[in-house]
């Protein structure tokens, strides 16, 4: 900038210098009021075309620095200005300089933003921030997935607006305008999902007041109620057949024995109830191994028609102790999927022990397999006593028993170990039934 001054200084000295020698050269040539006139018009228009002439490009590198404001004001930092080595150099470099600090920060920032955002969206746990109204200013992708009421565009909602229940609001609001913090748990919605819900203050993050967090425990407690009634559940299993063994050896030890023929009694009690415990225990284990991906599979192709008929030869004979028909309903051509024969078989002849137990005398059991768009059903029908509407969504969890009534009809493993034999070959497995009327158990396999 002395260099401008410099400049001007020296402009308006030649402009009184340029008037002195015209005026003088008028006084010189005895000129008169009109030739001072000239001669002062002669200097002024010496003097502005000499200053425009100068002072161009200089007017041009002030409009050059003025638009690259405008642009640094804008958000533009990309943009640079031409130093040079006039007396705009300085501001030049200065305004460089601030554009390049300003998009290091502003990128700096905007990383920042981009990876705090992809780490709440990478949470499971569902995230809202609001401001001391009470209104939404951020959420992530699990928050709108929890609360499907929120959607896109929840931001600037109040909080009670978008979640719809009043113990969650009151939990955020609190921190938010109190600055108070707290974790609460809490049953959301008609469904009765379980959130455990933590709400913190802010300060000094501007619009955002307090930051919620929600985790979802609903399968953590379905797993604690499921591990429990596991428990309560192979406890009644075995509680039973200990309890016959050792009422069959007091009354052995108290003088049964003397008798053989009450003795041969009491001692096939033992061995059914001994069979009944191992039995418990092996499928236990196998539904243990199977859900854990511990047991093996062997995967080949096998006929699911020629499976079929080998189930109906091997239940043969308890069918027709039963008072039951037992037939096959396949296609004369071979039926081929990838499975393992043996758990397969076995799924197999759990659906069809369970149509013998819970058909009555006369009734008949029908085993039938057809090929579909990419996979093969094989089906057991029976026309036994059926299963309530309510029930079928339970009859593969593990211990559960349609009619309880039924004490020795089994305990309870047989549909689960299915249902995950189902599973292991990436197929499904479904009933179909009305209480008196029978019931259509399905398992899907995938053929390829």
């Amino acid at each position: 900038m002395p260099r401008l001054r410099a400049f001007v200084v020296g402009a308006f000295a030649l402009y009184i210098a340029v008037e002195a020698v015209s005026l003088l050269v008028v006084r010189v040539a005895g000129g008169g009021a009109w030739a001072t006139w000239i001669a002062f018009f002669f200097a002024s228009t010496v003097i502005a075309a000499i200053t425009v002439i100068l002072f161009a490009p200089r007017l041009r590198r002030i409009d050059d620095l003025a638009i690259a404001s405008r642009r640094l004001a804008s958000g533009e930092f990309d943009g640079r200005v031409d130093v040079g080595d006039d007396e705009f150099a300085g501001l030049a470099s200065s305004l460089n300089a601030a554009a390049e600090s300003f998009g290091r920060t502003v990128g700096a920032l905007t990383q920042e933003r981009a990876q705090l955002e992809a780490l709440l969206n990478a949470s499971s746990d569902a995230t809202v921030a609001v401001d001391t109204e009470g209104d939404v200013v951020y959420l992530n992708d699990a928050a709108r997935h929890l609360f499907p009421t929120m959607g896109d565009d929840a931001t600037g909602r109040p909080f009670i607006q978008v979640v719809r229940d009043h113990d969650l609001n009151e939990l955020v609001i609190a921190a938010a305008r109190s600055g108070e913090r707290s974790v609460r748990v809490v049953a959301y919605g008609q469904a009765q999902r379980w959130l455990q819900a933590t709400a913190v203050p802010i300060e000094g993050a501007g619009r955002w007041a307090a930051l919620s967090v929600f985790h979802d425990l609903t399968e953590v407690r379905r797993m604690e109620g499921m591990r429990r009634d596991f428990i309560s559940n192979v406890s009644h299993e075995l509680r039973t057949p200990l309890a016959g063994i050792r009422a069959a050896a007091e009354t052995l030890q108290e003088g049964a024995l003397e008798d053989p023929e009450a003795a041969q009694e009491f001692l096939g009690h033992i061995q059914r109830e001994t069979d009944r415990m191992t039995q418990l225990v092996e499928e236990l284990l196998e539904l243990s191994r199977i859900e854990s991906g511990a047991a093996p599979m062997h995967f080949a192709q096998i006929d699911a028609s020629a499976l079929i008929t080998d189930t109906v030869r091997r239940f043969g004979q308890q069918a027709e102790r039963a008072g039951l028909t037992l037939v096959a309903d396949v296609p004369a051509v071979p039926l081929s999927v990838i499975g393992d024969a043996e758990r397969l078989e076995r799924a197999l002849g759990n659906l069809v022990a369970n149509s013998l137990k819970f058909t009555p005398s006369g009734g008949s059991i029908t085993l039938s397999a057809n090929a579909t768009d990419g996979e093969v059903a094989i089906s057991v029908s029976d026309t036994g006593i059926g299963i309530d509407q309510q029930e079928q969504g339970r009859v593969f969890e593990r211990f559960y028993k349609a009619d309880r009534g039924r004490g020795g009809a089994g305990i309870g493993l047989g549909l689960a170990i299915v249902k995950h034999i189902a599973l292991a070959h990436e197929g499904t497995v479904s009933v179909e039934s009305r209480p008196g009327r029978g019931s259509t158990f399905t398992m899907r396999l995938p053929r390829r």
